[in-house]
């Protein structure tokens, strides 16, 4: 990022009014004026100069009607007549064609598809995580648990004791899918919440260091299981340096800004925009409010209504241009017939139906080795998740999750839905 003092604006535009998405896609970047071309064509085909493509006639067709030869047999006046070919006939080729067409497109998205999940499967089988954190055995099919996690290598940050940088799960996510009803339930876990001491957290009394130095991604799972009494099917890691990957292979995700953003030299105006790879990077990074990491996780929830809105539109060419982001940067132990069955869900899913919040917390009253920690709220917390997340199973009275002394009221959940930011996003595009 810039370090200067002199701001600049990040790689954006604002989106037309009415437009499509693609032509929304190709808008022109508000700091430079430069139109960027997201089309896909050549270089001399977007230049705007005018090209000309001049056929030849053939000689027998350049020839004069009198100087051309009759055939023989048959005078200049008596054509040969052509045998038509009936046109059953001719549907029938035509039809074949495309089945044999469609046909082994079929089978090489699909081959392409089980390499890829196949691919993004952990090393070695799955980790060892004890069958008794799953959902349990009656409400399988109706709902699946998962936990998303972006771990984050930035640059710069050295995680481990030796001193490479590991990385940390510095994005948490609990997901609850209800299959049946066709909801979505999402609940944001801040990286710095405690989780007391029977996991190791390399001394930063942080959430985000316990898959790093325990068991990996498993501990995580069961560590939500434990303290927040709440069931965990499977698991998704994503490197977070695939964002800008990822952004940039879709030409850029739509999504409105609900105010201006500035830190280092960097800025994000107040609109509906559209961002690059490295303009989304700032966004979804950017901690400098007054609530720090609390209101980043807030600010967080208008790119995920973006990029949903943009895999709603993505069509099969953009899923065989993420498949190489896929084997790079993601890594699940979701069945490769269940995570098929997952995304046909997803896509019949009303943002109406979708819900964000965070998980409730206090400032610590004291630093936990020289560094800022978050405690969770229990009773808050203890209601959001039966409201929530306990649809199945029924409520739980109490929580086991470790607290220490806190300062000043907890946050608010922030209860959100997609559907309503959706609708923001809509004015502030129709807003200019």
């Amino acid at each position: 990022m810039n370090n200067s003092n002199q701001h600049r604006k990040l790689n954006t535009s604002s989106a037309s009014h009415g437009a499509s998405g693609a032509s929304r896609s190709s808008g022109t970047s508000s700091s430079t004026g430069r139109k960027i071309n997201r089309s896909g064509a050549s270089a001399a085909s977007s230049s705007g100069a005018a090209r000309t493509t001049y056929h030849a006639p053939s000689s027998a067709a350049s020839r004069p009607a009198a100087a051309r030869p009759a055939s023989a047999g048959h005078t200049a006046h008596s054509p040969v007549p052509r045998r038509r070919k009936k046109k059953g006939s001719v549907l029938k080729t035509v039809l074949i064609s495309l089945c044999c067409f469609f046909g082994v497109l079929a089978v090489g998205l699909f081959g392409l598809y089980q390499w890829v999940v196949h691919s993004i499967s952990p090393e070695g089988g799955n980790p060892t995580i004890n069958e008794i954190i799953n959902t349990p055995t009656e409400y399988k099919g109706d709902v699946v648990n998962v936990l998303v996690c972006g771990i984050d290598y930035e640059e710069g940050r050295a995680y481990s004791g030796d001193g490479s940088n590991d990385g940390m799960t510095d994005m948490i996510m609990y997901v609850n899918f209800d299959v049946a009803n066709h909801k979505i339930n999402m609940l944001q876990i801040p990286r710095d919440t405690y989780p007391g001491e029977e996991y190791k957290h390399g001394n930063t009394g942080k959430i985000n260091a316990v898959a790093l130095y325990n068991d990996g991604i498993g501990s995580l799972m069961e560590l939500i299981h434990e303290q927040y009494k709440l069931p965990v099917d499977y698991y998704v890691t994503i490197d977070m340096q695939s964002l800008k990957e990822i952004v940039d292979l879709f030409g850029g995700i739509e999504v409105y800004i609900p105010k201006d953003i500035s830190y280092k030299g960097s800025t994000l105006e107040q609109g509906y925009r559209n961002l690059d790879g490295e303009a989304a990077e700032f966004f979804v990074r950017n901690r400098n409010y007054a609530q720090a990491d609390i209101a980043r996780l807030d600010m967080q929830r208008y790119f995920y209504q973006g990029l949903f809105a943009r895999i709603r539109t993505a069509t099969v060419w953009d899923l065989a241009k993420l498949a190489p982001v896929a084997l790079k940067y993601v890594e699940t132990n979701i069945p490769m017939d269940e995570l098929i069955s997952m995304g046909v869900s997803f896509l019949q899913v009303d943002s109406a139906n979708i819900m964000m919040c965070k998980l409730p917390t206090y400032s610590a009253a004291q630093r936990y080795n020289d560094q800022s920690h978050l405690i969770c709220d229990v009773a808050k917390t203890t209601d959001l998740l039966n409201q929530y997340f306990r649809t199945y199973g029924g409520p739980v009275d109490q929580l086991d999750v470790p607290t220490l002394a806190t300062v000043g009221e907890s946050t608010d959940p922030n209860v959100q839905y997609m559907g309503q930011l959706d609708t923001e996003a809509e004015a502030g595009q129709a807003g200019g």
